[in-house]
């Protein structure tokens, strides 16, 4: 039985020369810390990293127990842009925003949505007037504080199914994302340059879409299409701290 009052967030992040390259988190009980600090230190120190950072600190906050991630749908087409034309059009729907709007922002995400042209370490925020509200262009926001209960036991699930780990991570994010009532859509793809598949989160699903980027491009980045009258400070809050556990993935 998980004891809610003794649970530690691991959070870790390698960059090189200053850029971000890779992160993990994990919120795992006291005896599981070492252990775990282990499998993520492996996770991010790649690509020649010169610069790793681990924290580990007790939660503050219970956690929310959310049952089920959103419900995975593979969906699958000749070329990344036809791709998007598919995405465009949902967003299009549920946002309201101009398509040729919604076209120049993913553009931003698959060409450096930073000022200086390079990826941002977070997400961009993006109200339905098609405005960027995030509160640091370099920095965006993370989504922070987020797990699976049996973790392990959930991606022996998924990997039965062909998916990997990657799978697992961008389902949790996408997950508490969604579950705020605030954010209409998520649109991600990889920074990985070998990495085409990306996905788009909307209420309830989450369509695992392939191609989403162009093979050999090394940029990537989420956009998180929130309502107009969304308080970005609460938002943030609720984004960065407030723990999420979740039970099963939904397939």
């Amino acid at each position: 039985m998980l004891d809610f009052s003794k649970l530690f967030s691991i959070k870790a992040r390698s960059s090189k020369e200053g850029l971000h390259i890779s992160g993990a988190e994990r919120i795992v009980e006291e005896n599981k810390i070492d252990e775990t600090v282990l499998k993520i230190l492996k996770k991010v120190r790649r690509n020649e990293a010169d610069f790793i950072s681990i924290k580990i600190e007790k939660l503050k906050l219970k956690p929310i127990v959310v049952e089920k991630t959103l419900c995975i749908e593979d969906i699958k087409f000749n070329d990344y842009k036809e791709a998007n034309r598919y995405v465009l059009n949902i967003l299009k729907d549920i946002t309201g925003i101009d398509k040729r709007d919604l076209k120049h922002l993913i553009d931003l995400i698959h060409n450096g949505a930073s000022p200086n042209g390079e990826n941002m370490r977070g997400a961009m925020i993006v109200n339905q007037k098609g405005e960027r509200i995030e509160l640091n262009k370099y920095r965006g926001i993370r989504t922070r504080n987020i797990d699976f209960i049996g973790r392990e036991n959930i991606l022996k699930k998924l990997q039965k199914l062909g998916y990997t780990e990657r799978t697992l991570d961008a389902l949790a994010i996408s997950t508490k994302n969604l579950l705020n009532e605030n954010i209409i859509a998520e649109y991600c793809i990889s920074d990985e340059d070998n990495y085409t598949t990306g996905y788009l989160a909307i209420k309830n699903k989450y369509l695992r879409i392939t191609p989403l980027k162009r093979m050999g491009n090394k940029f990537g980045g989420r956009i998180y299409f929130v309502k107009n009258e969304t308080d970005i400070y609460k938002l943030y809050d609720y984004l960065e701290n407030c723990p999420i556990l979740i039970k099963d993935v939904c397939v």
